[in-house]
Formats: C-alpha cells, sequence, structure tokens
C-alpha cells in the first residue's frame, strides 16, 4: 500500500457498524453513574463505572487496532464475535455486581481469545501496543471467579487491566527488531519440539496453515485511520452527554422562564449545549481527529481518560438538567467537575506547548473551583463555569494556532 493511499484511508462500513456496539456499553456505563438523587453514585458505583469501562474500552481498542493493520484483509467474522463479545458484557453491565459479574468476566475473557486469534492468524504483532494481541493480565480475571465479594471482584479486574496497559507501556519502549526476532525463535523451538510427538503424513497438511504460524511481522498503523476511530469514539460519548441532557429535559413538564426555576432550566441547557461544542471543538482541532504525533503508548491512555471524563461529565449533566435550581450532589458534582478538568487537561497535554498557559491552567482548575463553590451554587450556575473554563480553553488554543 502507497503512502497515499494510507493518508486517505478512512473508516470503513465494517468498523463503523463495529462501533455501534460502543453506543450501548457506554449507554449502560453512565447509568452506573446515576445514582440517588440526593446522594449520587456511591463509591462501589464509580469504581464498577471505571473498572467495567476500562475492560470495554481495551477490547474495542484490540479490534480497533485489528482492523487498522488488517485493512483490507480484515476477517470479519472476527469483528462480528467481537461485536457479540462486548454486547454481551454491555448487557451485564447493570447487574455486573449483583449476579452477571462471572458473565462479564466470561465475555472479556473469550472476546480477548477473539481478539488475539485474529492477530495470530494475520501473523502480525503489533508492537507499540502489545495488549491488542498479546494480553498479559488475564490471571486475575480467571482467579475473580472465586471470589463473590464485589470488591475483590472489581480489585482483581483492575488489577488484570492495569497489567495489560503496563505490559503494553513498557514493551513499546524496547527494540521491534529484537522483540520479533525473540518470537519467531519461540516459534521455531515450539515448532521443533511438536514435530517429533505427530505423525506427519504428506499430503494431510492444510497449505499455508504452517506458513501463518511459523513467522510474525511486526504490523505498521495507519496513523491518520488510528486518529480518526479515536475521534469517533469521542463523538460518540459526546452524543450520550446530548443524550443525558435532552432525556433529563424531556421529562420536565413546565419549560417556561417565568419564574426563577425556568430561567436557571434555560441556563442549564444553553450552557450544557455551548460546553458540548465546545469539547467537540477541542477534540477536533487537538484531540483524537486526527493523526498525533505521540505513539500509541501514550495517546491510547490519554484516549481512555478523555472518553471517560466526558462521560462522567455526561452523567453530570444529566443530574444538573433534571434539578437547574436545586444544588448537585457532592458526588455527581465532583465527577461532573473532574471529568471537565481531565479532558481539559489532556487536550493540554496533546497541544503540548506552552503558549497562554495561565489561561489555560485556569480553565483546567475552573471546574474543580466550581466543584467547591456547587453547595452554595445552583446546578445551572455550575454547568456555566465548566462551559466559560472550556470556552476559555478553546479560545486561547485558537488564538495561538492563528497566531502560528
Amino acid at each position: 500500500m502507497t503512502e497515499p493511499e494510507r493518508q486517505d484511508r478512512h473508516a470503513s462500513w465494517l468498523e463503523l457498524f463495529f462501533d455501534l456496539v460502543v453506543v450501548v456499553a457506554v449507554n449502560q456505563l453512565a447509568h452506573l453513574l446515576h445514582g440517588d438523587a440526593h446522594h449520587g453514585p456511591g463509591g462501589l458505583d464509580i469504581t464498577t463505572f471505571f473498572t467495567l469501562y476500562l475492560a470495554i474500552w481495551l477490547l474495542w481498542t484490540s479490534f480497533t487496532l485489528y482492523s487498522n493493520v488488517a485493512a483490507d484483509k480484515v476477517h470479519v467474522r472476527a469483528m462480528f464475535f467481537g461485536m457479540a463479545g462486548i454486547a454481551t458484557m454491555a448487557a451485564a453491565v447493570p447487574h455486573s455486581m449483583d449476579g452477571r459479574a462471572n458473565l462479564f468476566a466470561v465475555a472479556y475473557l473469550i472476546t480477548t481469545g477473539i481478539s488475539a486469534n485474529a492477530f495470530q492468524n494475520s501473523g502480525l504483532v503489533l508492537l507499540s501496543w502489545r495488549a491488542a494481541s498479546q494480553n498479559a493480565g488475564l490471571v486475575p480475571w480467571i482467579a475473580s471467579f472465586w471470589f463473590d465479594n464485589p470488591w475483590w471482584k472489581l480489585g482483581l479486574w483492575l488489577a488484570g487491566t492495569a497489567v495489560t496497559i503496563s505490559f503494553s507501556v513498557l514493551a513499546s519502549r524496547g527494540d521491534q527488531e529484537e522483540a520479533i526476532t525473540r518470537m519467531n525463535d519461540a516459534i521455531a523451538e515450539r515448532m521443533r519440539r511438536r514435530a517429533p510427538r505427530g505423525r506427519q503424513r504428506p499430503g494431510r497438511q492444510r497449505p499455508g496453515r504452517e506458513q501463518r504460524t511459523i513467522s510474525v511481522v511486526a504490523a505498521q498503523l495507519d496513523a491518520g485511520h488510528l486518529g480518526e476511530r479515536l475521534g469517533l469514539f469521542v463523538i460518540i460519548v459526546l452524543g450520550e452527554a446530548m443524550l443525558q441532557v435532552v432525556g433529563s429535559v424531556a421529562e420536565i413538564e413546565d419549560w417556561r422562564p417565568g419564574g426563577g426555576d425556568g430561567w436557571l432550566l434555560q441556563l442549564t441547557v444553553v450552557a450544557a449545549f455551548l460546553l458540548l461544542i465546545t469539547l467537540w471543538g477541542l477534540n477536533v482541532r487537538h484531540g483524537f481527529a486526527e493523526e498525533s504525533r505521540f505513539p500509541p503508548a501514550l495517546v491510547l491512555p490519554a484516549h481512555f481518560v478523555a472518553i471517560a471524563s466526558i462521560t462522567v461529565l455526561a452523567a453530570g449533566l444529566g443530574t444538573a438538567a433534571a434539578g437547574s435550581a436545586q444544588h448537585l450532589n457532592a458526588s455527581s458534582t465532583w465527577l461532573m467537575c473532574a471529568g471537565a478538568s481531565a479532558f481539559l487537561l489532556v487536550v493540554n497535554l496533546l497541544v503540548a506547548h506552552t503558549r497562554g498557559w495561565p489561561v489555560r491552567a485556569l480553565a483546567v482548575l475552573l471546574p474543580l473551583g466550581g466543584a467547591v463553590a456547587a453547595p452554595w451554587l445552583p446546578a445551572a450556575v455550575v454547568v456555566a463555569v465548566l462551559a466559560v473554563a472550556a470556552g476559555g480553553q478553546l479560545y486561547t488554543l485558537f488564538v495561538v494556532r492563528s497566531d502560528k
């Protein structure tokens, strides 16, 4: 494939169809953060949300990277099986800690095996993100079947995903040629050990199968295509935020701005809409919508922080829209404001320059200030503070980009 062809490649219909399962998963995960109207989500709900989100995201990432490097040689059946696995995990999310935990873990393990097998059949190894083809953290997931306590299960699942991500980040720093040589030597050694055990009958071997298993090659990522896929995921979670706001407003009977509460509802809706538009602009201009100059070992963890931040922000916006004149509960407030700060921080790190840093630093800290002041402010004002922070960030980066 020539370089111009790689640059012009876009997400295929299969990949867009695959991403539909992410829409379902994100929606189910966001509901974990609704909690009680007065107290918000508890510690177990929040921990479950991040643990399950990370597991689903890891699988989505594996299939995304597989379709990236396999291109037109991707196995459609493997992608469909991957969709089924992630959909099963999404369906288990609402009761993942009270009856379907083992189902979630089984679906994770099976879907991980499908992804690894797809890479193995392609003869490709992605050394810049090993988790796509070699998940190093499966043992804690298997051990979790012997524990019924939800905190123990979540702890083991988090440990497994932490090992997987750490292995991918650390392994990406090594020499790729040396790593490929070691892998092929190990495969050749296994082939030599197996040869005397079986009776090799000429004419009974399937042509091409042995050739696929005796060697692997390093896969080359299409960075532009990967940026597009990561950006589409961000659009999906922004859509979930819009859904949360619209759903909450739709349940309110009186929209008229006559009283104070009515005006605060209008402020919440306008501020939330402006906030989401601004986050979209930050993502398109400075986030994940195009090729990144950073390696996958840095971009992918940053991507998870960004999408998880928008999802917790989405849940908070839904709660704020439902009670715009009331004070937000503490957990929803801090999740929403910390999510906004985390997303703005990720954008700052991806921009990787210091121009306009005082305003950009203030934009990151302002949502946290809003969380501190939230007990004395209506929910509508807190949402407006987030919109101002994001708007200041976008304006500063736009001015810096125009001055270049």
